[in-house]
This record gives C-alpha cells, sequence and structure tokens, in this order.
C-alpha cells in the first residue's frame, strides 16, 4: 500500500471519460498520452495516427489490440463473463501486467458505446431469460447492468494503480418523458441536463460518476465552413445545446482548446 507522500509524488495518474459525437475529437487526445494499450471496439478506431499532423504520436502506441466480431462465435469468445474468460478480460489483464514492467502508461478503451451495443447482443444470444415463452427483457437488462458495471469497476477502473485509463463514448439525448419520469420510472436528478453517453441501459446515468474526469469534446466550425477548432468542456456548464456534466481533478479551466495530454497535465491550475 503506498504512503501518502508515495501518492503526492506520483507521476500524474487519473481516469478520464471522453465524451462527444464522432469526429469530435476523441480518439485523437487519447491517442496524446504516452504509452499506449489500445482495446479498440471499433474497425479502423485507429486510423487518426496516420492522419497528417498525427504521425509524432505514433510512438505512443505500444500494444493494439481489436474487438470488432463478425460472427456469433468472435461474439462470444469477445465476453464470457462467468471466469472473466472471455478477450476483453484477458487484453485487460495484459495491459496490468506490461504496466507493472514499465512497457504500458495508459490503458484506452475506445469505445463503450460499440461495448455496451456488443454486450447486448451476447447476452441476447448466449443468455437470454424465457418467462412464459416469452423473452424476459427486465431480466436481461438487469444482467446487462450487472455485467457492465461489474466490468469497469472491478477490471477497468482498477487499471489506475498502473497509469492512466481512457475511455471514450458518443453521446445521446434523453427524451423528455425519460428526464422528467414516469409513475414507475424515477426522472432524471437535474433536468437541465439531457445529454448522456450513449451506453444501453442504465450504466449510462451511472457512468459518468466513476470517473476522476469527464471531458465533452466539441469540433466547431469556423468562419471559413472548412476549419475546426478542437474544444474541451471540463466543469459543468452550458454548451452544445443543454447543461453539460463535465467535471475534472486536474484544476483546468471550464474550456480548453485544442486539448491534449500536454494541455489537460502541464495546464497551470486555472490557466487557459
Amino acid at each position: 500500500m503506498p504512503t501518502g507522500s508515495e501518492f503526492l509524488n506520483d507521476n500524474p495518474k487519473s481516469s478520464f471519460l471522453f465524451c462527444g459525437n464522432f469526429g469530435e475529437g476523441k480518439t485523437s487526445v487519447a491517442i496524446t498520452f504516452h504509452k499506449i494499450f489500445y482495446i479498440g471496439f471499433r474497425q479502423g478506431g485507429l486510423s487518426v495516427l496516420k492522419k497528417p499532423g498525427n504521425e509524432r504520436y505514433q510512438k505512443n502506441l505500444i500494444h493494439y489490440e481489436e474487438l470488432c466480431p463478425k460472427s456469433d462465435e468472435e461474439l462470444k469468445a469477445m465476453f464470457m463473463p462467468d471466469g472473466k474468460k472471455g478477450l476483453i478480460y484477458q487484453y485487460i489483464t495484459k495491459a496490468k501486467q506490461m504496466a507493472e514492467k514499465g512497457e504500458v502508461e495508459t490503458l484506452v478503451v475506445d469505445d463503450s458505446s460499440d461495448w455496451s451495443n456488443n454486450m447486448v447482443k451476447y447476452i441476447w444470444t448466449f443468455e437470454p431469460k424465457v418467462v412464459n415463452g416469452a423473452p424476459d427483457t427486465q431480466s436481461m437488462y438487469g444482467t446487462l447492468a450487472r455485467y457492465q458495471s461489474n466490468i469497469l469497476d472491478q477490471d477497468l477502473l482498477t487499471f489506475r494503480r498502473y497509469g492512466n485509463f481512457i475511455m471514450t463514448t458518443h453521446l445521446m439525448r434523453e427524451s423528455e418523458q425519460t428526464i422528467e419520469g414516469t409513475k414507475t420510472r424515477a426522472g432524471a436528478v437535474d433536468k437541465m441536463s439531457n445529454l448522456l453517453p450513449d451506453i444501453v441501459g442504465g450504466l449510462r446515468r451511472e457512468m459518468q460518476r466513476k470517473f476522476e474526469n469527464v471531458i465533452y469534446l466539441e469540433a466547431k466550425l469556423q468562419s471559413d465552413g472548412k476549419t475546426k477548432k478542437y474544444i474541451g468542456y471540463t466543469e459543468k456548464q452550458v454548451a452544445i445545446g443543454t447543461v453539460i456534466q463535465c467535471k475534472n481533478v486536474l484544476g483546468l479551466s471550464p474550456i480548453i482548446e485544442n486539448p491534449s495530454y500536454e494541455t489537460l497535465f502541464n495546464q497551470p491550475k486555472g490557466g487557459k
């Protein structure tokens, strides 16, 4: 167990949830971190490394695994949560082993929206629940919530012992009915915010509180209609058409331009 002094003097380690729609810069920020073990849930996710101007970040990629099932057999091999036999658990364990040896410093999971969709397919295909001849969707959603929460809490976020953990996610807007609630379902606590991680099931409401840093990303088109300015929102504020639930423990200003490892960790507290 590290002492208080060791904790305070250790290299920067934190957990990050980068949120945004496609093309907003989630993976582009992730690749600026050092010594990356990358687990991708979408094909071509790392093609951004070949984008002009990003060649300098290619040295950051130490290990790459892709989990994009093309058959039911590959889908089954991907998860198998009983006994943690699936490939995803094997890859996370490998990342921790490499981190212990100093070979990697960052675990990137890109992205959680595809991870969640594939887990739904896995449960509906291999662990269906049936009551009176009909699918018991309530029970299956309960299984989904348990599996997703367990892998995030027990396996992924525990990488924080070794280095930085990054997860990316797309965003979705909740319906007004979901925000307000119904007679049988509680509404949102903050009814001014309708933007949440695009995750199937109840985890999307809980996910943001599990991370130390929740940063929303936006690529703003400039006046020429072509150039983009990449923005990171790091604190709760009005942006992207709603109140966004951001937070950080790094002392960042509420809005930062061109977010990267350097701007996140080397920015003076309260800086711009």
